[in-house]
């Protein structure tokens, strides 16, 4: 017969439940939170990157739009994004859903008028709408994600989630492989912004019917099941609510420094990351295919990339640790771009086109969790986030510049650029990493022992400064 599993006394309700009961409602939010998510996630990265392919496929060439042209088109999307990125603290404030669905329906529009433009400065005012939209929604969606699950399970959802973004890369690809093939009245790379940005606004509509507003909230779930996943979320994370705002906690994650280091890491990421939906194709062209193979070929990089970020976050959450996972990554990225900066061989280069995808993509998505693990509360979770996106989201500025035309075919300045920042993070991972294994070794010694499953029940007011807080390596 399965163990009784009691609630934590203190202000926590009294539910009890079964092994099995835990698990069967943790499957059931699974299956419906993470796809749901995850599909948001896909067609804002879809409508986000899609104007690498629209360029391959011919987007301003009757306007006469230069590679620097493309460059600002790509940067401003950043801009942007950056300057909205404390959006993320409304998610503690708003009801998600209708916010969510807000947000999605303001993306996915602007997407589709994009093939409405017809000169340079109204794609400029376009793609800037479209990183308003999209702060709203794709940074907030860690801390979301935290008010569901403890630390030892975020890895694997944050993984499943944020994977969805090289199967958005593969799937737009191969979806822009097929546009242009397609007989149309319309240019084909108005075609593709139209055809893609539907989507998203059929997923608005199911955002604001089934996103639960909070954990006890899951339109999915039954009542009973509810309860369980509303408890178990106050026994993984402290007694903190989800809504409202603790400014003590807001103000504390400015002067952590873990949050710096964090946003160096993503900001070296980024810069590698962000450009690479953009530039991809242009590069695969550069090896000497065609702009129609270029965007088949491109799918298949980032496929291998969904599987290897997944068995990452498994494996991270099994063993966790994030660290050494981040580090390891971030090499294996390297040595693709230093393969792309060296060798001629088309297909070596293709080869190392692998290794970046497979590196940088899991690297990424551990790093956003590895924020999510190491901030005690939720309101210091959020202005974490924060902080580590507005400073992370500049290096897709840098990445939109350092492949200019004029350095085709091999591009060899932004392969090097891109080389040297990823060992930097790296050693900034490995870094920190030391530093947080150092501070839980203090604290054992001062406080006596602790461990990552272990929450103080006034986690809200004290956060990760609290003595029996541990820390994510």
């Amino acid at each position: 017969m399965d163990q009784e599993v009691p609630t934590k006394e203190s202000s926590v309700p009294d539910v009890h439940w079964s092994k099995e009961e835990e698990h069967k409602a943790l499957r059931k939010l699974d299956w419906c939170l993470i796809p749901l998510l995850g599909s948001l996630y896909l067609v804002s990265y879809i409508d986000r990157g899609n104007i690498g392919n629209a360029y391959t496929a011919g987007m301003g060439k009757s306007w006469g739009i230069t590679s620097d042209d493309y460059s600002w088109i790509v940067t401003i999307y950043y801009i942007a994004y950056i300057c909205f990125h404390w959006l993320i603290l409304v998610w503690k404030v708003v009801p998600l859903p209708l916010w969510t669905s807000v947000m999605a329906l303001g993306w996915g529009s602007m997407s589709i008028v994009q093939a409405a433009t017809s000169s340079f400065a109204g794609l400029m005012g376009v793609r800037f709408l479209i990183g308003i939209f999209e702060a709203g929604f794709v940074p907030a969606v860690a801390l979301y994600m935290s008010f569901f699950y403890h630390r030892r399970e975020m890895g694997l959802r944050y993984g499943l989630f944020i994977s969805f973004s090289p199967l958005a890369s593969c799937f737009a690809s191969a979806l822009a492989y097929g546009l242009v093939h397609a007989e149309s009245t319309l240019q084909d790379w108005q075609l593709l912004f139209i055809v893609e940005g539907i989507p998203t606004i059929l997923l608005a509509a199911l955002a604001y019917l089934y996103l639960p507003a909070s954990p006890r909230d899951c339109r999915f779930l039954t009542e009973r099941q509810n309860q369980i996943i509303g408890d178990r979320a106050i026994r993984g994370r402290g007694e903190d609510e989800t809504q409202g705002l603790n400014f003590k906690q807001v103000f504390a994650a400015f002067y952590d420094y873990k949050n710096y280091l964090q946003a160096m890491i993503i900001f070296c990421l980024n810069t590698a990351f962000g450009s690479l939906p953009a530039y991809l194709p242009t590069i695969l062209t550069s090896m000497g295919f065609t702009s129609l193979n270029s965007q088949g070929l491109s799918a298949c990089p980032y496929l291998t990339a969904y599987f290897v970020c997944v068995t990452a976050s498994f494996l991270s959450d099994r063993l966790q640790t994030r660290g050494i996972f981040v580090a390891g990554f971030c090499i294996v990225g390297a040595v693709g771009y230093m393969l792309l900066a060296l060798v001629h061989s088309t297909g070596v280069r293709y080869f190392a086109t692998f290794l970046v995808c497979a590196g940088v993509f899991p690297a990424v998505a551990l790093t956003f969790t590895w924020v999510t693990d190491n901030q005690g509360s939720s309101s210091k979770r959020g202005a974490g986030l924060a902080i580590f996106g507005m400073v992370g989201q500049c290096g897709p500025i840098l990445g939109a510049r350092i492949f200019p035309s004029s350095d085709q075919p091999f591009y060899e300045k932004g392969m090097w650029i891109c080389t040297g920042v990823l060992l930097f993070a790296a050693f900034l991972a490995a870094l920190l990493s030391l530093c947080l294994r150092w501070q839980n070794s203090r604290r054992n010694r001062k406080h006596g022992m602790s461990d990552l499953n272990h929450v103080p029940e006034n986690i809200a007011d004290i956060g990760d400064a609290h003595p029996m807080f541990r820390y994510v390596l």
